[in-house]
C-alpha cells in the first residue's frame, strides 16, 4: 500500500485490492474448506456494471471514504488484479495512515457465479462473475490473507488482504489458527464498531 499526505492535507492511498488468477489460502464456508480464485476480467465486468462503488472504512457503511461517482475513487483491473486509488479527507483515517495504522484492503462481494472443484481433501473454487459491493481500508489487522469473514449478511462475503504479507504459513499452521484467527478477526470489528458507533 503506497500513501501520500498532500499540502492539502489530504492522503492519496493505492494498492492492490486483490490479485486475479491465483488461489488464496484456504477458506472455510458452508461447503467446508477450500481453496479460491478469480478469473480475470472478473474485477472488469463488475465495475462496468457498477453505477457506483464506494471505499469504507473496516466494512462500516457509515464510514464511507471515496467513490468511484464523485472520482475520489478509482478501481481498475490490470494484469495482476483489482487495483485501488483513492483520496481520501476524513482526518482520523488521515491520522491512522500517518502512524502506520492502515493494515491493508478488503472487498465485499456478491457471487453471480462460481465453479467448484474437487481436488482431494480441498475443494478449488472459482469465481467467474462477481457483484462488487465495496472496497475497504482496514485499521484490523486482517486475520489472514483472504480470509472469509460474512460482515453484514451471509449472502456478501469479503476478502482481506495483508498490506505486507509475512512468508506463508504451512496448511498445518493455517488449519490450526484458522478458528482463532476468525474469532479475532470478527471480535477486533465488534470492538471497532461499537466504539465508533458511540463516537458518532
Amino acid at each position: 500500500m503506497d500513501i501520500e499526505i498532500r499540502s492539502d492535507g489530504s492522503m492519496v492511498v493505492e494498492g492492490y485490492v486483490n490479485a486475479v488468477d491465483r488461489f488464496s489460502r484456504e477458506l472455510y464456508g458452508h461447503k467446508g474448506k477450500f481453496i479460491e480464485k478469480v478469473e480475470p476480467n472478473v474485477f472488469k465486468r463488475a465495475l462496468e456494471m457498477a453505477d457506483s462503488i464506494s471505499m469504507l472504512l473496516n466494512h462500516d457503511s457509515r464510514r464511507k471514504l471515496a467513490d468511484t461517482k464523485d472520482g475520489s475513487l478509482e478501481l481498475v483491473e490490470d494484469a495482476i488484479g483489482l487495483r485501488a486509488r483513492a483520496i481520501v479527507t476524513d482526518p482520523e483515517v488521515i491520522q491512522e495512515g500517518k502512524k502506520g495504522n492502515l493494515k491493508g484492503w478488503s472487498f465485499g462481494f456478491r457471487n453471480l457465479k462460481d465453479s467448484w472443484e474437487e481436488d482431494g481433501e480441498i475443494q478449488k473454487r472459482t469465481l467467474h462473475d462477481i457483484d462488487l459491493m465495496e472496497v475497504s481500508l482496514l485499521t484490523i489487522t486482517p486475520a489472514y490473507i483472504a480470509t472469509s469473514v460474512s460482515v453484514r449478511s451471509e449472502e456478501i462475503e469479503t476478502r482481506s488482504v495483508e498490506d505486507a504479507p509475512k512468508t506463508a504459513p504451512t496448511t498445518e499452521e493455517l488449519v490450526k489458527d484458522s478458528q482463532r484467527a476468525f474469532e479475532q478477526q470478527m471480535l477486533d470489528i465488534d470492538i471497532w464498531l461499537l466504539k465508533n458507533k458511540k463516537s458518532h
